[in-house]
C-alpha cells in the first residue's frame, strides 16, 4: 500500500464502539472506511473496535465477508491481511440497544479494555441505528455514566440524519440528547461534507484573491445548488415515506452546502469560526413573500405509490425551493435549491453563474463545483472562435480531483471516522445549524402538511414535474 498525504497518522488511544454493527450503514460504509484508514495506517495503534449485535456474534463473520464483497463492487483492493487485522480489533457483544442493564455490561468491556492496555482510552459511540431509537440509547448511556469524562478524556457519541422530522421534533431530539451529552461531544454526521471537493469551497473562495473579489450580488447573478439521481428509491418504502426529498436532502445537504458557498470568512479555518459564519449565513437565509408554488414545488415520480405499497401516498420524491439572502452583500441574488428521484441524470452540484449587474447587456460565466460523480471544478468562459471573423462561443476550463492530485482521495466516511477520532468537529453540524435548517423550510412544510398538498406528478427519466422546471427556469432568464 502506498502512503496517503492526505491524512495524518492518529496517536490518541480509541475505543469506537458501533451500535447497530450488523446493519447496511456499517457494512456498506463503516467498515469499509476503517479497512481503509487500517490499510494506509491513519489509525491510532491502540484501537479497539466495540461491534453490538443483538443477536448471534457469529454475525461478524457475515459483516467482514460484507465488507470484502462491498470493495470489490466498488473496483477497491481488498487485501486478506489488513482484512484480518481488522477483524482481529472488532470485540462483538451482543445486546438489546433498548435495555439499560445491558449498559452496565458494556460499561465492564470498555473499562476492561482501557485495564488491558492499562491507558484510559477516549471513546465514541457511532448511532448507526434507526432514528426512532436514538432517544432511548441516549439516555441509556447516560444512566450507565457513559457520557461521562475524566481527566480529559473524551466521551463522544456520533448521530446520522435526520436530525428530527421537522422544527418540534428537532427540537425534542436536541434537548434530549443535550441532557446526557454537551454539545462539545456531540458529533451530527452530513457526510456530503466530508466529500473532498466539498472541503475545498472554503480555500477555493478565500484563498484565490480572483474569485474572492467578485464573489458577491455585484459579480453574481444566481446560484443552483442540486442532487439529482437516475435511481428510485430502491425499495427502500419504509425509509423514504417516513421522510420524502425535502426533509431526506435538502434540509440538510443542500443547505449545508448553500451556507458554505455563501458564508462570510471565517477568522481562522478552524471549527469554531466556520460554525460561527454558517449559523450567521443560516440566519440570514428567507423564504420569498410570493405565494408558495411561486417558490416552492414538490412531485412524484409515476408508481411511487405502487412501489411503497400506498396508494394513497402524498410523500414527496422530488422537491425544489427557491431561496434568498437578507444580507446586503446578496440582495437579489436567488438561489435555488433541487433534489429528486428517478430523473433524467445523476448530478450532485453547485452552479454559480456571474454576470455584471451594472451591465445588463453583459454576458454570463458558469462556475460549477461538481460534487459527484466526478468530483472537480469547471469555469465557463466566452471565446472568439478561431478565424477573421469575431463569432464567439463558451469554452471550459476543467480541474478534476482525479488528475490533479497524486494518491488516493479519502471517501467521506473515511474522513468522518478520522476526524472523529481526532475530535475535530468541522465537518459536523451544530445543534444551532439544525435547527436553523429546520426554521428555514418550516413554512414550506406546514404549508404542504396543512393545505393537505398532492405532489405533482412526473415520469420517471424526465426533467421533473413542470412546476419544479418552472421555478428553475424563472433565475435562468
Amino acid at each position: 500500500m502506498g502512503s496517503n498525504s492526505h491524512l495524518q497518522t492518529l496517536s490518541n488511544p480509541t475505543t469506537l464502539v458501533i451500535f447497530g454493527a450488523s446493519g447496511n450503514l456499517a457494512q456498506i460504509k463503516l467498515f469499509p472506511a476503517l479497512y481503509e484508514l487500517l490499510a494506509y495506517g491513519h489509525l491510532p495503534e491502540r484501537l479497539s473496535i466495540v461491534a453490538i449485535f443483538r443477536q448471534s456474534s457469529a454475525a461478524l463473520d457475515t459483516v467482514m465477508s460484507q465488507v470484502e464483497v462491498t470493495m470489490l463492487r466498488q473496483h477497491r483492493e481488498c487485501d486478506p491481511v489488513i482484512l484480518a487485522r481488522l477483524k482481529s480489533l472488532i470485540r462483538p457483544i451482543i445486546m438489546d440497544s433498548t435495555n439499560q442493564e445491558d449498559y452496565y455490561r458494556l460499561r465492564d468491556v470498555l473499562d476492561g479494555i482501557d485495564h488491558e492496555f492499562n491507558v484510559a482510552h477516549q471513546r465514541i459511540f457511532y448511532l448507526a441505528i434507526p432514528p426512532s431509537i436514538f432517544k432511548p440509547v441516549i439516555a441509556c448511556l447516560g444512566a450507565a455514566e457513559l457520557n461521562k469524562e475524566y481527566d480529559g478524556v473524551a466521551r463522544r457519541i456520533f448521530i446520522e440524519k435526520p436530525f428530527g422530522s421537522d422544527l418540534a421534533s428537532a427540537r425534542d431530539l436536541i434537548d434530549s440528547i443535550k441532557t446526557h451529552f454537551e454539545e462539545h461531544q456531540i458529533y451530527r454526521i452530513d457526510h456530503y461534507l466530508a466529500k473532498e471537493t466539498v472541503q475545498n469551497i472554503l480555500t477555493f473562495r478565500f484563498q484565490n484573491p480572483l474569485i474572492r473579489s467578485i464573489w458577491n450580488r455585484d459579480g453574481i447573478d444566481y446560484i443552483h445548488i442540486r442532487a439529482l439521481e437516475k435511481i428510485d428509491i430502491e425499495g427502500r418504502s419504509d425509509f423514504y415515506e417516513s421522510l420524502g426529498a425535502l426533509r431526506d436532502l435538502l434540509q440538510s445537504h443542500l443547505l449545508q452546502l448553500m451556507a458554505l458557498i455563501m458564508m462570510d470568512a471565517p477568522t481562522a479555518m478552524e471549527s469554531h469560526a466556520i460554525h460561527e459564519q454558517k449559523n450567521a449565513l443560516l440566519g440570514a437565509i428567507k423564504l420569498p413573500t410570493e405565494p408558495i408554488d411561486e417558490f416552492a414545488n414538490r412531485g412524484q415520480y409515476e408508481g411511487y405509490r405502487e412501489e411503497v405499497n400506498n396508494p394513497e401516498s402524498q410523500v414527496e420524491t422530488y422537491a425544489i425551493v427557491k431561496l434568498g439572502v437578507d444580507l446586503p452583500e446578496w440582495h437579489g441574488v436567488p438561489v435555488v435549491l433541487e433534489t429528486g428521484k428517478a430523473l433524467d441524470h445523476k448530478d450532485t452540484s453547485i452552479e454559480v453563474v456571474f454576470r455584471d449587474r451594472h451591465n445588463i447587456d453583459s454576458g454570463r460565466n458558469t462556475l460549477t463545483i461538481h460534487v459527484q460523480p466526478d468530483e472537480g471544478i469547471e469555469l465557463q468562459l466566452t471565446a472568439k472562435s478561431p478565424g477573421f471573423g469575431y463569432e464567439t462561443r463558451p469554452v471550459s476550463m476543467n480541474f478534476s480531483y482525479n488528475t490533479a492530485f497524486e494518491g488516493k482521495n479519502p471517501e467521506a466516511y473515511e474522513r468522518v471516522l478520522f476526524d472523529a477520532i481526532a475530535g475535530d468537529q468541522t465537518l459536523f453540524s451544530t445543534s444551532a445549524e439544525v435547527l436553523a435548517c429546520w426554521e428555514i423550510l418550516e413554512p414550506v412544510i406546514q404549508t404542504w402538511r396543512n393545505h393537505n398538498s398532492i405532489p405533482e406528478s412526473y415520469a420517471k427519466g424526465s426533467e421533473g414535474p413542470v412546476g419544479g422546471i418552472g421555478i428553475r427556469k424563472s433565475v435562468t432568464t
